[in-house]
This record gives structure tokens, sequence and C-alpha cells, in this order.
């Protein structure tokens, strides 16, 4: 099911996948980060969810294009609950959009940067390289013994034969998770939307790398252990009625261990996105 918001759907926009847990509003989380999609990347959103997770969204609704509503796979268990992230391969067919920046509600968009992927590929592109903004120099993250993991955080993808050959080839791996596991020597169960999207495009590739497939800058973290504070806001938005205050500028302070003792860092960052690890964090940081 449908719900248009408004009457224009643009040729190039942003998809949000936003599915409510028992510890988590995933929907308005997704309000908060598609305020911050219209604000600094200037393209419409479309969120994707289900019935009862809508009927959460106290605010600002408008701020969606389009919501569609779908039936959530609830087969996904981590800590004893359902934690609803399968499905993402719908997203080359839900799109209203020719050209579609998927991303994940907990990546804090702060600047126009995201819009330079719309030049990289003529298909698809995600990130291949992170580092955790305290800890630049750590080793990139594997899958199991295999490959080094790709991310599913930000995703552009262009409507192309490619493009679904992906995202279909996604689905069959989601489909037949315990056995890519098992082939990968990773730990199965809880499916992982980082390692599906890892294994799909290494197929589709033929098991080799396509340099383009891969954004060039790196994804950047914010992980546990770590407190974000928003400064001073710096930019004032008009919608619907309303003016919303957005931080371009954070102080970040982490623990920093060496030689088994800990002090306090601190970072000031502006005008950088970054993904938050930490719901709760996300929360701290949407609610001021």
């Amino acid at each position: 099911m449908e719900r248009t918001r408004k009457k224009t759907i643009e040729s190039r926009g942003a998809l949000l996948f936003a599915f409510n847990s028992s510890k988590y509003n995933y929907a308005e989380m997704a309000v908060y980060t598609a305020r911050r999609i219209e604000t600094f990347l200037g393209i419409p959103t479309t969120l994707v969810t289900d019935v009862e997770s809508v009927k959460t969204i106290s605010t600002d609704i408008n701020v969606f294009d389009s919501i569609i509503e779908v039936e959530p796979d609830l087969s996904n268990i981590k800590e004893q609950t359902s934690w609803i992230n399968k499905g993402r391969y719908q997203a080359y067919e839900l799109s209203p959009y020719q050209e579609t920046l998927l991303i994940d509600v907990d990546y804090l968009v702060n600047s126009e940067t995201l819009l330079k992927t719309f030049d990289l590929s003529d298909t698809f592109c995600c990130h291949s390289n992170t580092h955790m903004l305290m800890h630049p120099e750590a080793a990139q993250e594997k899958m199991g013994y295999s490959y080094e993991t790709l991310w599913a955080t930000v995703i552009m993808f262009k409507k192309s034969e490619r493009a679904k050959q992906i995202f279909d080839t996604l689905q069959m791996v989601q489909d037949n998770y315990e056995h890519y596991a098992g082939i990968h020597s990773f730990i199965g169960g809880v499916y992982r939307n980082d390692y599906g999207l890892t294994i799909a495009l290494k197929i589709v590739n033929g098991h080799t790398d396509v340099p383009s497939d891969y954004i060039p800058w790196n994804l950047v973290h914010v992980g546990k252990n770590t407190s974000v504070y928003p400064n001073q806001s710096d930019i004032q938005v008009p919608c619907d009625g309303h003016v919303y205050d957005f931080n371009t500028e954070f102080t970040i302070m982490f623990d920093h261990w060496k030689k088994s003792k800990v002090r306090k860092e601190y970072m000031l960052i502006k005008d950088m996105d970054f993904h938050v690890m930490n719901k709760d964090l996300f929360l701290g940081i949407m609610n001021g």
C-alpha cells in the first residue's frame, strides 16, 4: 500500500526503511533523517515501513513524499526480539526514483557530500572502506575468513539491468543466508545486510572487484563508549509551520586507552556525515 504525501515524485530521491522494534522507534528516526536529507541534499524521501510503525509517527509525517507500507519480516531475532532488517532487496522495485540513495535511518546527513555519489556510477555504488571516527587506524572488518565487508549503510543505485541483478541476487543470498554463512565461515542466525550485500555484489561481479562500485571516501562510524554533543544550532529550516534547528557542528568525546590507562579525548567535527552505530546515542542527538 502506498500513501502519497506530495503530488510530484522526482527522478532523484532517498529511500529509508524503518520498522519499529520493542526497544526503538525507527519511524521517528526516519522523520529526523528525512528532514536532514531535505535540508542538506535537497531531494525528496520515500519511507518503506509497516502499518504499525506509521501509527507511531507523531509529527511532521509530511516530510515524506510517499510512505510505502509492506508486510514486515519478523523472522530475524536479535537479543530475543524481532530485528526487522530483512527485505532490503525490495529497494529496487519499491523506489519511485530513477536514481536512489538508500540510507540507513541512523546515518546522520550533515553535508552535501552524498550528492556526489550520483556521478560515480551509471548503476550502483556503496562503501567498501570505513573508519571509526575515534580510531581511524583500526583494521577493516572482514566477513568471516573471506572478503572485507561491504557496507549497506549508504547505497546509490540507478534503475538499470545491472542494479536489478544486484538486488535480485541480494534476495537470493537472504533466502540462503545459512548456506553462505557456512561457505564464508561467519556466524549465521541473525541476518546482516552488510554481509548479504558483500556476497551479492561479489557474485554479480564474478568474485572480482569493480572499482566504480565503491564510494571513494570512507564511511565514518561513531561507535561505543562515545558521546556526541550537538553544538549550537546553526541552521534553521521552516517546514509545515514549524522551524527546525539543525546542527552541523558536534563535539565528540571518547575513551582513549593506552598502556592500560584511559583518558577522555575530545574532537570537534563540522559538515561531516557519520553513521551512529549506537541507537541510544542517535536518539540523544535527535532529541538535542
